[in-house]
Formats: structure tokens, C-alpha cells, sequence
């Protein structure tokens, strides 16, 4: 993996400054290359990290035998062997091992055919000097980040924010005022709209083309891939073909994704998904790979004991010994955290509430040197592991009159009698969007829509836990867990790679009938019964938990943020007061103040932002 950046204006940009802000995503080399293009220049600038092919044949920017493309790449192609051999076939000399030059030469041989032929995570920038053209491509799941900026008078596109500002792009930015409230509405902010107004997210399966001679924001877009519209019936697969193919389909996932030349490990918690892929990772090699896990020291004022926070040490510990693997456990105090926390902000590159806990244990498992490791994220969402999907589940199956009596209740009434999938009687996206929204108590007021997670005419007539699974791909998954994941561990050169969005077993998954994935008092019962003997009865038969750190009691030690709200302006004074309110007296409701703390010390990097603010009318 790696970080990437192109841009085409009247005059060349110094990418020594893109380049050092990249670092950490590629610390084992850098390049840059110009061309000048219809009266301008185009250049591109990549940072690697080597994780196949380690020698100098994997430089990027890479050009293709014939000189007439050049690529830089961020990703893994986990079909790249494959495709090799059918480049081969076709007569295509290769000159390295690299998956960059199969995706290189795939493209010269099929176009943009090739984009729907990958099974991996990418994103891409390719230079047809032949043609006059540019594309841009992003994987379907929008794993791997791809942002970019558009103008007449030229563009830019890259792997983080922190590029384009280095690079000065653009000129004078501005702080997106509705990219704003929806990171205090969801805890980070919706796609495709950034913090930087008029730099926004590339469509994850879609692919983009710009042609010389055209302006910098005239693109031609087009997807090429999309999730399942349509569910197999029990007719069509029984339950038991079902857990059989689920197996099937996560081993041969992990076995994929532990290509590397380089030894790869992997982020193991207490809960089933995490333990899920390492007992595979045994199964399908002889390698013992390193396993890493986060726990909070016992006596510290943020410590385990004292809060209501998960520390799964134990269980984690539970399947390393049983997998025999070499494991590692990160013991956290609040000093510690403390003292993380503003390298933290630094690696986020968009706030978030989430992803300290990722960036902890990357930052433990880059220190024994691992360079990939495996994670569970996916999980959830695909084998509808949330809570929501439960209670949606329930409600669903209870008789209609029940329904109907419990659907009229004030929704403060049903909150307090665990009754929230009542919500459902108003439809699946407005139920998602009350399960997400984090501020309902802190008095509303904004004005923000939810975002619109769009669902397909066909994906309307799906039942509600299938519509469910699709919003929380294309929302939570893809604005929060995969970006905060990817920002934190390629910040410190580690390659974080998700089995469970493995192409074939995504398509599996998602066609699965809903009874499959939930069970009255079970957590993932199609998970549970394909691992079977592989996993301890610990886990097998634990509730799902969600991972929260002790945030609250590191928060009461934090000094306070590095900005004024007044210098956002109007609600925001008064927010934080609510916020600082809520947490002195109610310590588990910490959100709104961690937030700020976030949202703080990440405007310390845009000063510029402060200056002006956007309406966002254009995201």
C-alpha cells in the first residue's frame, strides 16, 4: 500500500512538500514524473510501501513496457497471480513481480475491462499518453481512499487531505460548513463531502476519465460494479449449503489476502470476526503469524475497572493459544493515551470519533515491525452483527397487532423499554439514520438531513435487514471504520487488508437470505456454526460488544483543546458547553467532548480553514 497524488494546471506544483506529507503511507520509496498536456502539466507523485516485490522493479510512477501508460497505485490486487498468468498467455512481457505492473498491463491489454475484473482493494491513477487520457478508479467497497478537486482551470487528486495541502490546493480553502455539522451529528463526516470545501470523495466502483483538451472539471464518471440487488431464496441454498459456502468462501478470502513478501499478522480482539480470521490464517498456512491485542491497565483512573469499557484480553489470549500463535498484548494507561493523542489527530486526517483504538494497536504492531496485518472489519455489517439488525429482527417477527401497539408509544418511551426497532415503522433508512445519530440528545437544531445512503429501486423491494446491511456498507463502514482505519495505520507504514470484504464472499453474503444471519439470543449464527470446532466456546457463544475506550476518564486528564468554539461561530459555544455539561455529570456521555478535543487539535494543521467558512452548497 501506499499514498498517491496527480494534478493537471497551467503550472507545475514542487512535489517535494506532497511527497513528505505521504511519507508514512510509502516509507520505502518516492517518485514523481511530468508531462506537459494541452497547456499544462500533469504530474504524478507516489510514496511506497513495499509489500510485494521489494526491489526497485515496483517504483511507481510506473510506465508499461511500451511507455504509453503510467500508473500510480495504492492497494493490493489479491487476483493478481491470475491475472498474470492470462497477461502471459496473451503474449504481455512482464518485468517484475509486482501486482502495480499486472494492473499496469491489464489495463493496456483490456481497458477499462479490467476494473470489473479485480478482486482486491485500489485506488488508481492511469496516464494514457496514447489516448490523452486520465483515469481515475476506486474499489467497490471504497476500502483504500481516493479524494480529489475540481476546477476549470485544472484538478487534483490524492490518497489523503494532508497532500493537498501541501500541495496548496486549493488556493484558498475553506471549511465546509455542512461537512462540519455532519461530523458533530454522525462522528465523522459523510461522504463525499470533506472539511476542505471543493475537495471531495471519489464514488467508491466507479471509475473517472479526462481527456487533453478538456477543462480540469469536466469528467466523464461511470460505475462498474455495485453491490447484489437481489437474495437467494431457501429453495435455492439451504441453511447448511449456506454455512458451507460461507467457509469456503472466508477461507479461500484469507488465503488470498496473505499474499505478501512480507510476513503478515493480524489485529485480534475478543470477538468473533477478529478470532474468525486468525484461526483461518492457521488453517490455510504454516506460517505462526503475529497477533496483537489492546487492554487498558487495571488500576489506572482509566483503566477497566473503574469504567464501563471492554478490555477482551482474555479472550483474545483464549484463541492465540489455541491457534498457537505469537501473541501481543498492548497494556494502556492513561498517560500513555494521553500522550498519543496528538499524533493521533495528526495521523486521523479528517476527525472522527472513532479510530484511536485502531491507531493504538497499529502503532504496538508497527513496533515489532509487522508491515500487514489482517482485520475483522466487514463483519458486522455483511452477517448483520449490530444490535440494530437484532432489534429490527425482533420487531419484524413480532404478530402485527404487537407491532402496531408498540409502534405508537413515544420513541423516548420505547428508548427506555429497549423497544427502538418500533422505528422501523416508518421505513429502513430513517430507522438506520435515528440508530446513528449521535446528538439527538444534545438539542438538535442543526438543520442537517441524514446523509443520503442511496438505495437502488431493486434494493427497496429487499426485506429490512438486507436494505440494513447495504446502508451500513455504504455509510458507517465506508465514512468511518474503513477511513479512520486506513488514515491510522498507513500513517505509521502498516497495511491493514479486511478478508470479509473479499469480493466473492461479499457477493455470497449479500445474496444470503436474511434468516440465515440472525438467531433469537445469537450472535451471528452463520459465523458460529461455519467456524465451529476451529474457535473456543468462549467465543462462540459471546454476546456482541462493541470496543469502547475509557475515553471518558482520559478526557477528565486531557488539558483543554487548542481552540475557542467561539472561533467556529454560532452554535458551536454553545454546543461545547452542553457537551462539557454532559460529561462532568454524566461520564459516559464523553462523545460531544472528545469530538471537540479532535476537532481541535486537527484545525491546528488548517489554521487557514478558521480564516472562512463554506456553505458546502457545492461539497
Amino acid at each position: 500500500m501506499c499514498g498517491l497524488f496527480g494534478s493537471w494546471g497551467p503550472q507545475p506544483i514542487p512535489l517535494p512538500p506532497v511527497l513528505a506529507a505521504l511519507q508514512g503511507r510509502g516509507p520505502d520509496d518516492c517518485g514523481e514524473g511530468a508531462w506537459p498536456l494541452a497547456g499544462g502539466w500533469l504530474q504524478l507523485a507516489h510514496t511506497r510501501l513495499a509489500i510485494q516485490d521489494l526491489s526497485v522493479a515496483g517504483h511507481q510512477p510506473m510506465a508499461s513496457g511500451d511507455g504509453r501508460c503510467w500508473i500510480v497505485f495504492n492497494g493490493e490486487i489479491y487476483n493478481a497471480p491470475e491475472l498474470r498468468r492470462e497477461l502471459e498467455r496473451a503474449g504481455v512481457p512482464l518485468r517484475s513481480h509486482s501486482d502495480t505492473e499486472v494492473l499496469l498491463e491489464g489495463y493496456g491489454l483490456w481497458g477499462d475491462a479490467l476494473w470489473p475484473r479485480l478482486n482486491g482493494i485500489f485506488a488508481a491513477g492511469v496516464l494514457d499518453l496514447g489516448r490523452g487520457e486520465l483515469t481515475l478508479a476506486r474499489d467497490r467497497l471504497g476500502v483504500k481512499p481516493l479524494l480529489w478537486h475540481r476546477s476549470a482551470a485544472g484538478f487534483a487528486f490524492g490518497s489523503e487531505l494532508s497532500a493537498f495541502r501541501a500541495a496548496a490546493i486549493p488556493a484558498q480553502p475553506r471549511l465546509d460548513r455542512q461537512a462540519l455539522e455532519s461530523f458533530w451529528l454522525w462522528g465523522a463526516v459523510a461522504a463525499p463531502r470533506t472539511l476542505v470545501q471543493d475537495i471531495s470523495v471519489f464514488p467508491p466502483g466507479w471509475i473517472g476519465r479526462w481527456r487533453v483538451g478538456d477543462p480540469g472539471d469536466r469528467w466523464q464518471l461511470q460505475r462498474f460494479a455495485d453491490l447484489p440487488e437481489a437474495l437467494l431464496s431457501p429453495a435455492d441454498l439451504s441453511y447448511e449449503e449456506a454455512v458451507r459456502a460461507c467457509r469456503t468462501a472466508l477461507e479461500q478470502a484469507v488465503a488470498r489476502q496473505l499474499l505478501a513478501d512480507v510476513p503478515v499478522g493480524a489485529f485480534l480482539s475478543g470477538g468473533l470476526d477478529s478470532a474468525a480470521i486468525v484461526a483461518l490464517m492457521r488453517r490455510v498456512s504454516s506460517t505462526r503469524p503475529d497477533t496483537f491485542s489492546l487492554g487498558f491497565a487495571q488500576g489506572d483512573p482509566g483503566g477497566a475497572r473503574s469504567h464501563r469499557v471492554a478490555d477482551e484480553r482474555q479472550l483474545a489470549r483464549h484463541v492465540a493459544e489455541r491457534q498457537g500463535t505469537n501473541h501481543h498484548e498492548l497494556v494502556i494507561d492513561a498517560e500513555e493515551a494521553i500522550a498519543a493523542f496528538p499524533e493521533f489527530c495528526r495521523a486521523i486526517d479528517q476527525p472522527s470519533l472513532d479510530g484511536f483504538n485502531t491507531f493504538l494497536v497499529a502503532r504496538a504492531a508497527r513496533r515489532h515491525d509487522l508491515r500487514v496485518a489482517l482485520s475483522g472489519l466487514g463483519g458486522d455489517e455483511l452477517l448483520a452483527g449490530y444490535p440494530v439488525f437484532q432489534r429490527a429482527w425482533q420487531y419484524l417477527q413480532a404478530p402485527q397487532a404487537w407491532r402496531r401497539w408498540q409502534g405508537r408509544l413515544p420513541w423516548r418511551l420505547q428508548q427506555k423499554l429497549g423497544w427502538q426497532a418500533a422505528r422501523f415503522r416508518r421505513g429502513t433508512p430513517e430507522a438506520l439514520a435515528a440508530h446513528r445519530r449521535l446528538r439527538h440528545s444534545l438539542g438538535g437544531g442543526s438543520g442537517l438531513e441524514a446523509p443520503a445512503w442511496a438505495l437502488s429501486p431493486a434494493e427497496q423491494q429487499l426485506d429490512p435487514i438486507a436494505q440494513l446491511s447495504r446502508l451500513e456498507l455504504r455509510g458507517y463502514l465506508h465514512d468511518t471504520l474503513l477511513r479512520d482505519a486506513d488514515a491510522v495505520t498507513m500513517h505509521q507504514g502498516l497495511e491493514l487488508r479486511v478478508p470479509f470484504l473479499d469480493q466473492p464472499l461479499v457477493e455470497l453474503l449479500l445474496r444470503l437470505p436474511s434468516a440465515y444471519k440472525l438467531r433469537a439470543g445469537g450472535n451471528k449464527p452463520l459465523l458460529v456454526d461455519a467456524m465451529g470446532a476451529d474457535l473456543p466456546a468462549a467465543i462462540l457463544g459471546a454476546p456482541k460488544r462493541g470496543f469502547e475506550l475509557p475515553c471518558g476518564a482520559w478526557l477528565t486528564a486531557m488539558a483543554p483543546p487548542p481552540l475557542d468554539p467561539a472561533a467556529l461561530g454560532d452554535p458551536w459555544p454553545a454546543r461545547i458547553r452542553q457537551a462539557r455539561w454532559l460529561h462532568r455529570y454524566r461520564p459516559a456521555r464523553y462523545q460531544g467532548c472528545w469530538q471537540w478535543q479532535v476537532l481541535a487539535h486537527w484545525l491546528q494543521a488548517w489554521p487557514q480553514l478558521l480564516s472562512t467558512t463554506g456553505d458546502g452548497s457545492e461539497g
